[in-house]
């Protein structure tokens, strides 16, 4: 696809967004109740009123944060334009100028009340859309040509555009890679690819990427044998008596981390067509293999 120069309605555009009522996810309403014990609406209303309150522009952050559906309807208008700093700031500025009062409705029918954003409110929300990071133009052509359906095209731009760290050649070349053997192929596509750009994160970029999968796998076998270990001896002593003894104990997601061998596995025989065993694996009490799961275990 052809990147043309940008338009100057990207204020408009997001504006939009904003038309429509917004309703607030499950975790920012715990939130809510949490800090502010089950509110009604017109409490809730009298707690945004208050210019005392320093919980206000929190919240108000947490509610006007973009989720993947509000990113997916941006990403449609930025995967055809590359946009500036400057345009950016302008479609801030424009913005900030023509906001008007958005409805928040609450998701257990608590009712829906009317919200003027604060400009910090905007401008995060404008921040995390990240506009201005652009995406490899070899992903930009793999997605293209192995991604025919417009939400998982969307959905991959959007996960690649909050990803914090730059992409290295063979992290570009890898991703690629993944996208064309596993997206129209494995059910575990979305599990595998969040769990990539996560691992990318932290893993060192002129590492081979065989060789740090294998790396983290063999480290997470270590972790979970430790852990399982730690629940053995804890059925017969108490911590600090552990501790005495100069236990170090690990304290670790057992199940998270299985996720994440089997996610690993996954991966390399899905792209290198192998993987590695290791000696840690006869040890773990209870042996998974992707078969094990659905692709909802890992939400």
């Amino acid at each position: 696809m052809t990147i043309q120069p940008p338009p100057r309605d990207l204020g408009e555009k997001i504006l939009d967004l904003f038309q429509n009522e917004i309703t607030i996810d499950a975790d920012v309403m715990h939130y809510i109740d949490s800090t502010f014990s089950n509110p009604s609406i017109e409490e809730f209303t009298r707690i945004l009123s208050d210019p005392v309150n320093c919980e206000v522009e929190t919240v108000l952050e947490l509610i006007f944060y973009p989720d993947m559906r509000i990113q997916k309807k941006v990403e449609s208008i930025l995967k055809t334009y590359n946009y500036s700093i400057y345009d950016v700031e302008s479609a801030t500025g424009y913005i900030l100028q023509k906001m008007p009062i958005v409805l928040i409705s609450f998701p257990d029918q608590r009712g829906i009340l009317s919200v003027y954003p604060t400009d910090s409110s905007i401008r995060q929300f404008i921040t995390r859309l990240n506009i201005t990071r652009q995406i490899d133009t070899r992903i930009v052509k793999t997605i293209s040509c192995f991604v025919s359906d417009e939400p998982g095209d969307l959905r991959i731009r959007v996960l690649l555009r909050n990803c914090r760290t730059g992409f290295s050649d063979p992290i570009c070349t890898f991703l690629c890679k993944c996208i064309e053997k596993m997206y129209a192929e494995s059910p575990f596509f979305w599990n595998a690819f969040k769990f990539l750009l996560n691992f990318f994160e932290y893993t060192d970029p002129a590492q081979d990427i065989y060789f740090s999968l294998m790396g983290e796998k063999k480290v997470l076998l270590h972790n979970i044998d430790q852990a399982e270990k730690n629940e053995k001896a804890l059925k017969g002593n108490c911590v600090e008596a552990l501790m005495l003894k100069g236990v170090s104990i690990l304290s670790i997601d057992i199940a998270d981390a299985r996720k994440k061998i089997v996610l690993i596995d996954h991966i390399c025989i899905s792209i290198f067509g192998k993987t590695e065993l290791y000696g840690y694996a006869e040890q773990i009490e209870s042996p998974v293999t992707i078969k094990t799961f659905a692709s909802d275990d890992f939400i």
